[in-house]
C-alpha cells in the first residue's frame, strides 16, 4: 500500500471526529516559518485578506497545521489575491512545477478533469451536510474524483474543500425582479461560468445564457450585458457584486465550492511524515472551514437584506418547478453524463442513498 493509500484510510478513520466536532485550529499552531524547513509548499489562491469575513478557506489553519505537523520539515508559503495569477493559470503552473499547489473552483478546476463537472448538475445534492457527507466517504475518495485528476499530474487533498455553499440567482438592480420559477427568467441574459452543465441548464428556461470571466463579471452587471449570475454568497460579497443586486433566489441549485490540488509529483516525493502531515492539515482546515462558513453565510444574508436586497426563500411547490424544469434528472443531459462519467455520476448518487 503507498503512503497516499494510508493517509486516506487514516483520513476516513478521523473524518467523523474532524467533521462530527468541528474543532477550530489553535492559536498555538499560528507558527512562524521553519528556516531549516527541508521541503517547501509554494502555494497559490486569489482571495485576499479583504475576503476573509465573507470567503473562507481554511488556508492559514492549513499552513500552520502542516508546518507544526511536520515538526518544520515543511515550509508552507502561501501567495494570496491571484498574485501568483488566475484560477486558469494556478493549475498550469502546478503542472509545470513552478508552484507545487493551489486553490481554486470546481467550475475552473473541469478544465484539467472533466469530471468534476458532475457536482455542476443542478440538483444532484438535497442539502449542503448531504453535500459534506459525500465527498468524505470512501467511495468517493475511490472513485475517479481522485484517480482522474492524478492521472493528469494533480494530487486533489481529500478534505481540504472550501465550500461556499449553494449558489444564490442574483439579479440586477438594472433589471428589478424576482425570480421565483425558471419562467420569470423570461427575456434575461444570464452569466453563466463557461461549463457545459451551466449553458445546458440555462437553455431549459427561458433565459439566454451568456459566458462571461469572473473577472468581469461585475463590469457585466454593472453596465448590463448581464442581467442575473448564479454564484455564492462569499465570492459575491468579496467581489462586491451584491451591490449590483436587486434580489437574491436562494434556489439551492448546485454549489460554489473550491477544492486544493498539489503537484502528484511532489507529493508523491515527499516523506510519508511530511505526507500525512498534509492530510492531517486539510482535515484540520476543512473542519475549521465549514463551522466559519456558515457563521459567514448566515451574517451576509442578513446584511444584504439590510442593504435593501430582496432574499427570496422559494416554496417546496417552487423548488419542485426548479426541479422539473432543470434538474440532473432529465435527459438533455444524457450526453454530458456519457461525456464525464456515468460511474463518478452513480456515485455520487449512491452515496446520498
Amino acid at each position: 500500500m503507498n503512503n497516499f493509500n494510508q493517509t486516506r484510510r487514516k483520513f476516513l478513520k478521523q473524518s467523523a471526529t474532524a467533521f462530527g466536532s468541528i474543532a477550530l485550529a489553535s492559536p498555538a499552531l499560528i507558527t512562524s516559518a521553519s528556516a531549516g524547513a527541508k521541503h517547501t509548499l509554494t502555494f497559490g489562491h486569489t482571495f485576499g485578506a479583504a475576503s476573509d469575513a465573507y470567503m473562507i478557506t481554511g488556508l492559514s489553519q492549513f499552513k500552520a497545521a502542516a508546518e507544526e505537523y511536520s515538526d518544520g520539515e515543511l515550509l508552507v508559503d502561501i501567495h494570496e489575491a491571484g498574485s501568483l495569477g488566475g484560477q486558469n493559470i494556478l493549475p498550469q503552473k502546478v503542472l509545470t512545477g513552478a508552484i507545487q499547489g493551489c486553490q481554486l473552483s470546481t467550475g475552473n478546476f473541469v478544465n484539467y478533469s472533466e469530471v468534476y463537472n458532475i457536482l455542476d448538475f443542478p440538483f444532484l445534492f438535497k442539502s449542503n451536510e448531504a453535500f459534506e457527507h459525500t465527498i468524505a466517504q470512501e467511495a468517493f475518495l475511490n472513485s475517479e474524483f481522485m484517480s482522474k485528476p492524478a492521472q493528469s499530474g494533480f494530487q486533489v487533498v481529500p478534505g481540504m474543500w472550501a465550500n461556499a455553499g449553494f449558489r444564490v440567482l442574483g439579479i440586477s438592480k438594472q433589471v428589478d425582479r424576482v425570480v421565483r420559477t425558471p419562467e420569470d427568467l423570461a427575456g434575461l441574459k444570464v452569466r453563466t461560468n463557461g461549463t457545459r452543465v451551466e449553458d445546458v441548464m440555462f437553455k431549459l428556461t427561458s433565459a439566454s445564457p451568456v459566458s462571461i470571466a469572473w473577472g468581469e463579471a461585475y463590469q457585466a452587471i454593472q453596465q448590463g450585458a448581464a442581467d442575473a449570475l448564479s454564484v455564492g454568497l462569499g465570492p459575491l460579497t468579496a467581489t462586491k457584486i451584491h451591490e449590483t443586486l436587486s434580489s437574491a433566489t436562494l434556489y439551492e441549485l448546485n454549489f460554489n465550492s473550491h477544492i486544493t490540488t498539489l503537484s502528484k509529483r511532489w507529493f508523491d516525493g515527499l516523506p510519508a511524515n511530511v505526507q500525512e502531515a498534509i492530510m492531517r492539515a486539510g482535515r484540520d482546515s476543512y473542519a475549521f472551514q465549514v463551522a466559519e462558513q456558515k457563521k459567514a453565510n448566515d451574517l451576509m444574508l442578513k446584511e444584504w437584506a439590510a442593504s435593501g436586497i430582496e432574499i427570496v426563500n422559494l416554496t417546496a411547490a417552487e423548488k419542485d418547478v426548479w426541479v422539473d424544469s432543470i434538474g440532473h434528472q432529465r435527459s438533455e443531459y444524457d450526453g454530458l453524463k456519457d461525456a464525464f462519467g456515468r460511474d463518478a455520476l452513480n456515485t455520487v448518487v449512491g452515496l446520498q442513498g
